[in-house]
């Protein structure tokens, strides 16, 4: 019982600096339709469907009518001060009183019919407070993971002591893992590995800074270490140091909590936290900072290299 509340006061500590921080966690709400898919709202709110769901700790994509959705705010492009238009709020168009498609279309400079298409609006019906987006959604663009790694080569010894190339280094490591795998600790409780995922979600938005360790700014492993110690867990400070720790488990059987490896600019350079439902959470890159993603997506699929184990059940792995 003690142990509970002590994590609950580190969360809540956790997260009262994330919102002292502003715009890393949910300010408005999405009432739910007849009709309504995760992916259509978040094509009319321009968000990921990761982000949607896991800013309401949504493990499935099941929707009811009515039902309130918290929602992530989205990242606004800055318009040149030099360019004045009415688009400076933002890529957005918020309904109000007496508004029509014919007047919006005149207010922003978008066409009735270019605002139909973007919108997918059957009709002229509009509802005030509805949110129209006023550009058609780019290409999602493939992220840029940023390795954590510094100089030219890993600093990792072989038995003799040489300094080892890459991919010696990293075949050094999977045989060290081998000989030395084991986990770190064990969950106090079947519910701590769904707190740490709440710990983690809650950085959602952070912006990127390599080498950071706050909510202001921080880097993949930095996120890891951060969530961990939380949980009794001391992790080493790069993704490279963290892969030579804890226990290799299956892609096929990760829970919540695994840390997932990706090949980078140099294998195994990035990590990420296991949620559940096949996403993970991490600090992906200067121009996404920490956000959710599916581990299916082609371009993490073909870069994911590991999974590892650092606290197990008394029940089992």
């Amino acid at each position: 019982m003690r142990r509970r509340i002590i994590i609950w006061m580190g969360l809540s500590v956790l997260f009262t600096s994330l919102a002292i921080c502003g715009d890393l966690l949910a300010k408005e709400t999405y009432k739910v339709q007849h009709g309504d898919t995760i992916g259509g709202i978040a094509s009319k709110l321009g968000i990921a469907p990761g982000a949607l769901k896991a800013a309401n700790h949504m493990k499935g994509s099941s929707l009811k009518a009515n039902q309130t959705l918290f929602i992530p705010a989205p990242k606004i492009k800055n318009v040149s001060k030099s360019k004045p238009s009415s688009l400076q709020q933002g890529e957005f168009y918020v309904v109000k009183k007496r508004d029509t498609l014919a007047s919006i279309a005149h207010k922003t400079g978008v066409s009735v019919a270019e605002l139909r298409e973007i919108n997918r609006l059957p009709g002229s019906a509009l509802k005030i407070g509805q949110r129209l987006s006023l550009k058609k959604p780019e290409p999602e663009e493939q992220p840029e993971l940023l390795a954590e790694f510094t100089g030219d080569e890993p600093e990792t010894d072989g038995a003799d002591g040489a300094i080892l190339t890459p991919d010696e280094a990293w075949a050094e490591i999977e045989r060290r893992k081998k000989e030395n795998a084991e986990l770190l600790g064990k969950w106090s409780s079947p519910d701590e590995p769904k707190l740490l995922v709440q710990a983690a979600l809650g950085f959602l938005g952070a912006p990127y800074r390599l080498g950071g360790f706050s909510a202001q700014g921080i880097d993949c492993s930095g996120l890891v270490k951060k969530i961990y110690q939380l949980f009794d867990i001391d992790l080493p400070r790069t993704a490279y140091e963290q892969s030579r720790v804890g226990m290799r488990v299956a892609r096929s059987d990760l829970s919540e909590g695994d840390l997932l490896f990706f090949n980078t600019r140099r294998r195994g350079g990035h990590v990420g936290i296991y949620i559940g439902n096949n996403e993970f959470v991490h600090a992906a890159s200067r121009k996404r900072g920490v956000r959710v993603d599916n581990l299916d997506t082609p371009y993490f699929d073909k870069r994911f290299i590991r999974a590892v184990r650092l606290k197990g059940s008394d029940d089992g792995l």
